[in-house]
């Protein structure tokens, strides 16, 4: 019996997820000009030219990683604006999801930093990470009226927070498995802000 169209779909849908997960590893451990496309197909299993009927390029597949890194971090900014409760409940939430992004996914960072020195489509896809920090002003405008954050300059509130976790998920890199047993948690990372 013929596949339906539906069931097609879903194969293909998961192959191209099996080659971004298995890309991701490499360019972080490679980096993107160092990684070949031959290692992208090496690393999911499959040939280079099954590789090139879903990407056209190693930096087609770098893009689609970027892509989904950023707008996975902006959606999730944006639920968190839905959570019930408190301006601090939705940010210990948000603080949460990407905490447990930079433990369980940490190949991300080394995307996402490489992306800063690249032109083109990946710069105009870091510049989309404008609408985070548009979220996250909110939550800390809301919290201050709500005295939950402290009464300091939300602009600068933002880029304390954001370097507070660039840090951590830069140093994920360079921690021994002995010093991620200390990694801090949401509410020590969220001290920065509390009033």
């Amino acid at each position: 019996m013929p596949r339906t169209k539906e069931a097609s779909q879903q194969i293909r849908d998961e192959s191209k997820q099996h080659i971004l997960d298995k890309a991701a590893e490499v360019f972080a451990n490679r980096g993107l000009a160092s990684t070949k496309i031959s290692d992208l197909a090496e690393a999911a299993g499959i040939s280079q030219g099954l590789l090139y009927r879903y990407f056209g390029s190693k930096e087609d597949v770098f893009i689609e990683l970027l892509e989904r890194a950023v707008h996975g971090a902006i959606q999730r900014a944006q639920a968190a604006l839905e959570i019930p409760g408190t301006p601090w409940d939705r940010l210990l939430r948000l603080t949460e999801q990407f905490l447990n992004g930079m433990t369980n996914e940490p190949m991300y960072h080394q995307i996402f930093s490489q992306a800063l020195a690249l032109p083109g489509r990946a710069r105009e896809i870091v510049e989309e990470l404008g609408t985070l920090r548009d979220i996250l002003h909110q939550l800390i405008i809301d919290g201050q009226a709500g005295k939950q954050i402290i009464n300091r300059d939300p602009d600068q509130l933002v880029l304390l927070y954001l370097c507070c976790l660039y840090g951590l998920a830069a140093g994920t890199g360079f921690y021994s498995r002995e010093l991620m047993v200390h990694f801090p948690d949401t509410e020590s990372i969220l001290q920065i802000l509390k009033a």
